[in-house]
């Protein structure tokens, strides 16, 4: 019994040791793309990407997918320099920095994933007229941990793209409901002023 919990034991630590050799040969980069046409112009996309508290409005990553997550945002109220971070059970731990903000090509961040200490991935959503709408293209680029990271490269692309997916959907809504808002006070009547006084009749 004990030689064939030792073979056992031998077999699994070979497995192991084969397993990390594979790892370390294996591509850790990471790179999810996807693309949706919005029916707004940039300026109604623009808001709610810059500013990193209204991306609770339309990112997948929500309170709902992790009600214990905790937030926290810094710098600036938007744009260049404002930053999010986030650490919960559920979504891990993670901070996003804007880096470039263009209300007329797009959003670039960097991001710190699973650490504090280096920015280990970049992302941009970028866009570009396209007829009477918008295309946005959100892509995002990162390196995962050596040894184990490249057994998880497809796992997290497939992940990603399906949040993206969902994400560009969602900012479709709240970009196109921001558009007809918009087109919809345009089009009220101007008020009209109150008939002028009368002049006094001369004495």
């Amino acid at each position: 019994m004990k030689r064939i919990l030792k073979i056992g034991g031998l077999g699994f630590a070979a497995l192991v040791a084969v397993l990390a050799v594979v790892g370390l040969f294996l591509p850790r980069q990471w790179h999810v793309e996807q693309v949706l046409v919005i029916n707004a112009a940039p300026e109604h996309i623009h808001p709610f990407v810059t500013d990193l508290k209204q991306w609770q409005s339309w990112a997948a990553w929500t309170k709902d997918m992790d009600p214990e997550v905790k937030w926290d945002y810094g710098g600036p109220a938007s744009g260049e320099g404002a930053w999010w971070s986030w650490k919960g059970p559920k979504m891990g731990q993670g901070k996003m920095t804007i880096t470039k903000s263009d209300v007329s090509t797009g959003v670039w961040v960097d991001e710190m994933i699973e650490t504090d200490k280096e920015v280990n991935a970049r992302g941009a959503l970028t866009w570009t007229r396209e007829a009477e709408g918008t295309k946005v293209k959100w892509v995002d680029e990162g390196t995962l941990p050596p040894v184990i990271g490249g057994y998880f490269v497809g796992m997290i692309e497939d992940m990603l793209a399906n949040n993206f997916q969902t994400g560009l959907k969602n900012l479709k809504t709240v970009a196109e409901k921001r558009r007809a808002a918009e087109q919809a006070q345009a089009a009220q009547p101007a008020p009209t002023g109150s008939a002028p006084e009368a002049a006094p009749a001369a004495p």
